[in-house]
């Protein structure tokens, strides 16, 4: 029989966690992401009712978003 159990040091190590922002999409959703660096995001969830935003590639969790600012 064998038997996994979890290391128990791995359970008092601190995680390091990346700061996590939330995007306003054009219609009315929310994307869910964590910061990589200066301008990227990665996309860890999609909040929307638009069934067009969950075809879209670029909203995929997972996916890689570079951001560019406004003008």
């Amino acid at each position: 029989m064998i038997v996994y159990v979890p290391d128990p040091l791995e359970a008092f190590t601190p995680k390091e966690t990346l700061p996590r922002i939330r995007i306003k999409l054009e219609s009315g959703g929310h994307l869910n992401a964590e910061c990589l660096g200066f301008d990227q995001v990665r996309v860890l969830s999609l909040d929307s009712t638009d069934p067009m935003d969950f075809v879209n590639r670029q909203y995929q969790p997972g996916s890689i978003i570079e951001l560019k600012p406004g003008l």
